[in-house]
């Protein structure tokens, strides 16, 4: 086992532990891969965990992943894929906000970039196509259960024009080739 551990403090801040690479002045600055080994003939691969500490009295860590900003340049890209699967289902990926026992829980934000000067950024939210048979995944846009008050509001909806056209809404349903097409309930 390795393990890189920065020291413990009683009174203040406990140290801090930075990786950083190195700078190329002319050219791409070094690369940091951090990665399992892949599993033997049997087992699976390591674990990995990104993760704060727990806090007794307050607020835990911030876990920040992000690419840095370009100033004559796109902006580094961020892509989170899980692995498929050859003879059993791919695999899950969650994306779940803190619970709290006393206050509201945590809220999950998905922004797209502002174009300052043009069209900012589009959310494409879909399931893949299904293959040569089955059905294509399921999408439910739901707001939970209340035992005791009004549940939460589900909004769709497009934003305000000050000098043009406000934004459509379109809803469709699929259409058959081989039998009837799909059925919209409102």
């Amino acid at each position: 086992i390795m393990t890189l551990t920065a020291g413990q403090s009683t009174v203040l801040t406990g140290g801090s532990i930075s990786i950083t690479t190195g700078e190329g002045t002319e050219s791409t600055s070094g690369a940091i891969t951090i990665r399992t080994a892949n599993a033997g003939s049997s087992g699976v691969s390591g674990v990995m965990t990104f993760s704060s500490g727990t806090s007794s009295s307050g607020t835990t860590g911030t876990v920040w992943i992000g690419s840095g900003a370009a100033t004559a340049g796109t902006g580094g890209s961020i892509t989170m894929t899980v692995g498929s699967g050859t003879s059993g289902a791919g695999g899950i990926m969650t994306l779940t906000a803190g619970q709290s026992t006393v206050l509201t829980g945590g809220s999950i934000s998905i922004t797209t970039g502002e174009g300052t000067a043009t069209t900012s950024g589009a959310i494409t939210i879909r399931t893949a196509n299904a293959g040569t048979s089955g059905v294509s995944g399921v999408m439910t846009f739901s707001s939970g259960t209340s035992s005791d008050g009004t549940t939460g509001t589900v909004w769709i909806g497009s934003g305000a024009a000050t000098a043009g056209t406000g934004g459509s809404i379109t809803m469709t349903v699929g259409s058959g080739t081989s039998g009837a097409g799909g059925i919209m309930t409102l």
